[in-house]
């Protein structure tokens, strides 16, 4: 079961769910100051073989970078895990995409595929976060197609590993799906919050939660979550 929504600031919450481990860094120093893009597991089911942060930046491995119109560091965190049990891995990568400018998250998504097509393992992969933009946004456009993007011939960028937004795959025609709600639960926004899979990956449950208790909400976003069935890959 995948969540993937806003960034956690996760260890100012360090009293959490102890059946689960995690990865991730403060965006601002790359240590624990700033907003976190943690992943979460079951540490019991999976160990973390890899693990990283990346900014989406000129320079990704510089913590608290920031480039391309962004006033706050944009980042990327990931991990490959392996499943104790059987072997089997995969990669997870949680991003979160600026709210402001529009060349930042073109930029940023270029640098994630870049990152995903370098990875060590030729495993599936995994995406989730808050991309502060729309299904229809070119940066979104990019992730889910073989298109580039780019305002002139010297720098498109095309993709080439075309991803599923696994909640369209199930809800192919639901229209009140907003994920930013301000604490209000309004649902007519854009989805701006996503979880992506590989083509060959079958989906079986995916889903916008709008659980609240009291009209109190616990996020400003509705999470989305997704159930998958990652296929076996052939050893390498």
């Amino acid at each position: 079961m995948f969540t993937g929504g806003s960034a956690l600031p996760a260890r100012r919450y360090p009293q959490g769910p102890p059946e689960y481990g995690e990865v991730g860094v403060g965006r601002d120093d790359g240590k624990t100051v700033g907003e976190y893009s943690a992943i979460l597991y079951l540490s019991d089911r999976y160990c973390a073989d890899e693990e990283g942060t990346f900014w989406f930046s000129e320079t990704p491995e510089i913590p608290g970078s920031k480039d391309w119109g962004n006033s706050i560091p944009r980042i990327c965190t990931w991990m490959r895990l392996v499943e104790k049990a059987s072997g089997h891995s995969f990669y997870v990568y949680n991003v979160h995409l600026d709210h402001v400018s529009q060349l930042s998250r073109e930029k940023s998504v270029v640098l994630l595929s870049e990152r995903i097509q370098n990875r060590e393992h030729p495993d599936l992969v995994v995406v989730i976060g808050d991309f502060n933009a729309g299904e229809e946004n070119p940066a979104l456009v990019y992730l889910k197609r073989e298109v580039c993007v780019g305002h002139d011939d010297d720098h498109r960028s095309w993709n080439t590993l075309p991803l599923l937004d696994t909640y369209r795959v199930l809800h192919a025609d639901a229209s009140d799906v907003g994920t930013s709600h301000g604490f209000r639960g309004d649902r007519t926004g854009e989805k701006i919050d996503y979880i992506f899979a590989p083509v060959n990956v079958r989906v079986l449950e995916a889903e916008i939660v709008y659980s609240e208790q009291g009209g109190r909400y616990p996020s400003d976003h509705f999470p989305v979550i997704a159930r998958l069935h990652l296929p076996t890959l052939p050893a390498q």
